[in-house]
């Protein structure tokens, strides 16, 4: 085994049993992008390293690159963002951008704008008021930094396709959209996180219409990256 030289901040995306008493997690490194960690006796009482192989947890790690796996040397928690499991709303949210980053990102290949998004949106998840704004904040910045960035030119009656985005005709891909809807979507995607609770276009507009727009860009997140279902999708429909 080669042990890396730097220790790297990794989030746990998910988890697998494996064996009686280990588990392999999928980590979304800042310095290797996403990998595979074997963590042997995990499922164990006195693990030293169960608590830092929770999902959602911000771990720094070293690490040692085995043939199939990586391998835990050493490691601590930075941020456990454990408040996340105390609102079911903040849960299936958060629990669905995880899903989003581990089905779409390359294994192996690292984005550290991508990861400081995530890291900083999680962290609002642990108290958040809003999950869905707080979601489609991540999945709208998340598009633009790889290339997916949607078409949202502010028209008093648009459609928003899922191919896409905005276009001016109704198509077999596309939804109705408002003025309203359009202006939400803007301040969401180029409003910083820390401030998006305060802005009047976001706390003014309808949970049920928040959700009606959730959907439509979770049906362009799957059309352009390729994803056929998410586990929570019957959650949102």
């Amino acid at each position: 085994m080669v042990t890396t030289n730097n220790y790297t901040l990794g989030i746990v995306l998910n988890e697998m049993e494996f064996g009686e008493s280990s588990k392999i997690i999928r980590v979304f490194t800042r310095n290797y992008g996403k990998i595979s960690i074997m963590v042997k006796g995990a499922m164990t009482p006195r693990s030293k390293n169960l608590s830092v192989s929770q999902v959602f947890g911000l771990n720094e790690y070293l690490l040692k690159k085995g043939q199939n796996f990586y391998y835990i040397g050493d490691a601590k928690i930075v941020e456990s963002n454990f408040k996340i499991r105390e609102s079911y709303d903040n849960l299936i949210y958060a629990s669905l951008l995880l899903e989003i980053l581990e089905k779409s990102s390359l294994g192996g290949e690292a984005n550290k704008k991508v990861f400081d998004l995530m890291r900083k949106t999680l962290s609002f998840f642990n108290s958040s008021k809003d999950p869905i704004s707080l979601a489609l904040a991540f999945e709208l910045k998340y598009l633009s930094f790889i290339g997916y960035r949607p078409k949202l030119e502010a028209k008093e009656k648009a459609y928003f396709s899922i191919r896409e985005g905005i276009i001016d005709f109704q198509d077999p891909y596309s939804f109705s959209i408002s003025r309203r809807d359009l202006l939400y979507l803007n301040k969401i995607l180029y409003g910083k996180l820390e401030e998006l609770e305060n802005i009047e276009e976001i706390k003014e507009l309808d949970v049920n219409r928040k959700k009606y727009l959730h959907n439509i860009i979770l049906k362009y997140i799957k059309y352009n990256l390729d994803i056929s279902s998410f586990k929570s999708d019957k959650l949102f429909n």
